[in-house]
């Protein structure tokens, strides 16, 4: 072979060569591109079950709260009921004293 003949030979066989690389390179690209894609989209699904799931704590954590306050309100009830009894006795028992200073000053001014 010629000079000219390995020249030939050799660009022949770079350019086959790098034609190879390139066809594989792209199918590289393709896959890594497609595994990016892949991950973001589990990435996605990921972000959307904890959302879920933080939801379901927060939705039962306050069901929680609703029946602690309902029961703390029946377990209240009986001191309400014995607060509100008492104080309408004081009530009373003010309504009463006044009345009587009433009668009493009403029989100093009128003598009877």
């Amino acid at each position: 072979m010629t000079g000219t003949a390995w020249l030939v030979a050799g660009m022949t066989a770079l350019v086959l060569v790098g034609a190879g690389t390139g066809a594989a390179g792209a199918t590289d690209a393709k896959q890594a591109a497609d595994s990016v894609a892949d991950g973001a989209k589990k990435i996605g699904q990921g972000v959307e079950q904890t959302a879920k799931g933080i939801a379901t704590t927060v939705t039962e954590g306050a069901k929680e709260i609703g029946d602690r306050a309902k029961a703390a309100g029946h377990q209240a009830k009986p001191v309400g009921d014995k607060l509100h009894d008492r104080a309408k006795g004081f009530g009373e028992a003010i309504w009463d004293g006044m009345k009587s200073v009433g009668r009493t000053l009403e029989r100093f001014f009128t003598g009877k």
